[in-house]
């Protein structure tokens, strides 16, 4: 049989029929660029109807057709192929005996069809008996009876059976009646499931034993409604604890920033022991109906298109202060006490207006009400052409600082008590439990002054009015010398109420302050580069030093009554304070200061093909190839004081910032002070590790906290260190160890190993705490994860400490 091009043929036909005609393809009078190759081939040009057999290829832009033999229709644009089908389409492939293309709509359409689709983890096999596509961007694919699984075998060892399927790539896959199977064996019925393409989605369960909750297992089913919600399901099993249910609803417009919009998260708790109690911290009475509602959202307006006016909640309600530490541990660690605020927005290139109002809705946490303040930020900007910038905030808004119901409480018990007034058991468990006190604890004279004179004076109301304005103008010197006068200027007015001594508010007062501030920032740069240095262990192409010495200069006036206690003041930390005005978000702490700040940066650069964004994680900034790569650093500098606002010091300590991470395998960080001198505010404080990937079946992170004489913290020198490898190609152990040195106690160990069983992983783990009362926590727990389908996922944290000191949710 010779092999021959079907436009040829066609071609042929023209020269016979139509004189003059010029070489014209089946493309050039139906559809441009389609070409049919065959070994055999015919068209009738009455019917318009094109036939190849053996061996068939058609190719139409990103369409690629293989068949036994396969007709296409001039007038329909229908391309009908049978025997051995293959087409490759917007890279996907689809297989089947009979498969139907359309060359002018895209669709794609047959019988007994086999098809995948890429995931973020893996891909997903499906055959389904009736199969279509919508359009020629392939935005949704429909089938009939379907089988489907992530095993890439002819005999895969699970897969689901539906007996419809709607595929949307690059979003979810949606099946009705699904049956889960273990090779050829039924094991679950779902009546609908719809399982994003994302790596976090799908039913999980976790199962364990844990001290607090006693045998365990979480169930959680996502599931997506339309395409504007996610919803997350939990059912979770604690035979100590109870049955909790809850719903997780995530808007998909914020798909890409759930953890500042994670939508509404709704969970009930019916505690069967609510007094357990595995802390070395004593607790008051705890409800046993315990529930969370959280609200986390923006709301454009008018919407539903973005705009410059919108409406951010941060909405956090729940049952009792012991919530969050004794079911969601993560949520613990992060916001112990969360917010409460809703905040109206308007956004422009220069400033940022918002009306906000946070508010009290849990009454067991201290919070400074703001009900409400308006506030203008005016970002920094050039005045015309005078080479002068201006900065600034103005604000006004009502100030109350509402303590917990336990404070109130205790507060006016110690008044009595200092009063010579003999106080009932229930006035005493105040004290006890404010102190953080044993039950059976003593309670006498001494105890009733420590709490009175911790919540003395201690509460707040008041109209504030606020507004600073700075004015900067940069230049640069001889070329080199780079050199920003600051000065600014504001005033804050006060109106309200103080607290006496025995808790009521005594008579309206207003205080005005002044703010006064001028600085001076110098400044410059030194480089040395090595353009033909390479090391290929360290990834170096190409050398540059920066050497950058600096100097902050701060002075300001802003003085204000002794006693004075605000709503918006100071939090502890082992940080230094800005001296920058404007980077001062306490502005009832706000004090007189006269600050110098002596620094210099050294920073090691390289030419790569990505760079590192602010938050550690390695991208390419541009599309240039060549990028410039900071790969260590370092920042030493100490503040010299004239005047300091917090400590009677002359210097402050010595800090000291490194960070080195060549390579991805490898990140080692240190931050340090060091004591100068020995006043009150000096103390000792190092924060360093290193993670290393060794190879590619090893990697291990090794840690260290160390703070001493801190006028904030207790003594502590804590060592971390986690540790995994991988022994063979199916099986790995992980480690995780937190280890005080102080007071010799292992805080916390973790151990797992983990199974690789082809498609799935399953793994064990067991975990200890120490909380130093006796009360020793233990935790076992085991999963089994599908690792390349997230619709079946049943997830585990393979390490039960993922995160360390804090804990994970299933502890």
């Amino acid at each position: 049989m010779t092999f021959s091009r079907l436009f040829a043929a066609l071609t042929l036909f023209g020269w016979l029929t139509v004189p003059g005609l010029q070489g014209q393809t089946v493309l050039d009078s139906l559809t441009s660029n389609l070409d049919i190759e065959g070994l055999e081939t015919s068209y009738d040009p009455t019917t318009g109807l094109a036939i190849a057999k053996g061996d068939v290829r058609i190719s139409y832009t990103d369409v690629e057709i293989r068949c036994g033999q396969a007709s296409y229709n001039q007038t329909t644009g229908e391309v009908i192929a049978r025997e051995n089908v293959i087409i490759w389409k917007s890279g996907i492939t689809y297989k089947g005996e009979n498969i139907l293309y359309n060359a002018n709509s895209g669709e794609i359409s047959g019988d007994a069809v086999r098809s995948s689709q890429a995931m973020d983890l893996g891909s997903l096999f499906f055959q389904t008996d009736r199969f279509d596509t919508e359009t020629k961007l392939t935005q949704k694919l429909e089938g009939g009876d379907t089988y489907l699984t992530t095993h890439d075998s002819e005999n895969p060892n699970f897969r689901l059976r539906a007996r419809s399927l709607t595929v949307i790539p690059e979003d979810k896959v949606v099946l009705r009646n699904v049956t889960v199977l273990a090779g050829d064996v039924p094991v679950f019925y779902l009546p609908y499931l719809s399982q994003s393409l994302e790596a976090e989605a799908g039913y999980r369960f976790n199962v364990g034993q844990q001290s607090r909750w006693g045998a365990f297992m979480l169930n959680q089913y996502d599931v997506i409604h339309g395409d504007h919600t996610r919803a997350r399901y939990h059912l979770d099993l604690r035979s100590a604890r109870g049955v909790g249910v809850g719903v997780d609803l995530f808007s998909m417009r914020y798909r890409n920033n759930w953890n500042n919009f994670s939508g509404l998260k709704l969970y009930y708790q019916r505690d069967s022991d609510p007094t357990k109690n595995r802390t070395s911290v004593p607790r008051g009475p705890v409800p046993e109906n315990r529930y969370r509602v959280n609200f986390q959202h923006r709301i454009y307006l008018p919407g539903p298109e973005e705009s410059t006016w919108y409406l951010d909640f941060d909405i956090n309600k729940i049952s009792d202060a012991h919530f969050y530490e004794d079911f969601f541990f993560n949520d613990f660690r992060e916001t112990p006490q969360p917010d409460n605020q809703v905040s109206l927005v308007h956004r422009s290139d220069s400033y940022l207006a918002t009306l906000m109002a946070r508010f009290q809705a849990n009454d067991f946490y201290r919070v400074g009400e703001k009900l409400p303040e308006l506030s203008i930020d005016w970002t920094r900007r050039p005045l015309w052409n005078t080479g002068i910038y201006h900065q600034g905030t103005a604000s006004i808004g009502y100030m109350r600082e509402l303590a917990s119901e336990l404070e109130e409480s205790a507060y006016k018990a110690s008044f009595k008590g200092v009063s010579g007034g003999v106080l009932s058991d229930r006035e005493n468990n105040f004290i006890r439990n404010l102190l953080e006190l044993q039950d059976d604890a003593a309670i006498g004279f001494n105890e009733y002054v420590s709490v009175f004179g911790m919540l003395a004076g201690g509460v707040s109301e008041y109209a504030r009015l606020h507004t600073y304005h700075e004015f900067l103008y940069p230049k640069t010197l001889g070329g080199w010398l780079n050199v920003v006068p600051r000065l600014g200027a504001g005033v804050t007015h006060y109106a309200g109420y103080g607290r006496t001594q025995s808790g009521l508010y005594d008579a309206f007062s207003q205080e005005t302050r002044p703010i006064f501030h001028a600085g001076l920032d110098v400044s410059f740069k030194l480089t040395k580069t090595w353009s033909d240095y390479t090391n290929e262990t360290l990834g170096l192409d190409g050398l540059r030093h920066v050497f950058q010495p600096y100097v902050n200069y701060s002075y300001l006036d802003a003085s204000m009554p002794i006693g004075f206690v605000g709503v918006d003041r100071l939090s502890p930390t082992t940080r230094p304070r800005p001296i920058d005005v404007p980077l001062y978000s306490a502005v009832d702490s706000l004090r007189s200061w006269n600050t110098t700040r002596l620094g210099i940066k050294n920073f090691l650069q390289t030419r790569r093909d990505y760079t590192i964004e602010g938050n550690g994680r390695f991208a390419s900034a541009n599309d240039d190839p060549v990028q410039t790569y900071t790969f260590a650093g370092m920042n030493t500098y100490v503040d010299l004081f004239a005047k300091d606002p917090e400590f009677n010091r002359d210097m402050s300590n010595l800090y000291n910032e490194l960070f080195f991470r060549p390579v991805p395998w490898v990140n080692l960080w240190m931050d340090m002070q060091l004591p100068i001198s020995n006043k009150d505010g000096n103390f000792t404080e190092f924060n360093q590790g290193i993670t290393f990937m060794p190879s590619d079946s090893m990697s291990f992170t090794l840690g260290h906290q160390f703070v001493n004489d801190s006028p904030y913290f207790q003594d502590s020198s804590l060592i971390f260190a986690r540790t995994y490898a991988r022994l063979t190609e199916n099986w790995g152990v992980s480690m995780y160890h937190v280890y005080e040195m102080d007071d010799s106690t292992l805080e916390f160990q973790s151990y797992s190993i983990t199974r690789d069983l082809t498609s799935w992983v399953a793994s064990i783990g067991a975990m200890q705490r120490d909380n130093r009362n006796g009360r020793t926590e233990f935790g076992i727990i085991f999963s089994l994860t599908l690792k390349d389908f997230p619709g079946v996922t049943i997830p585990l944290d393979i390490d039960p400490n993922p995160s360390g000191r804090g804990g994970s949710q299933s502890q």
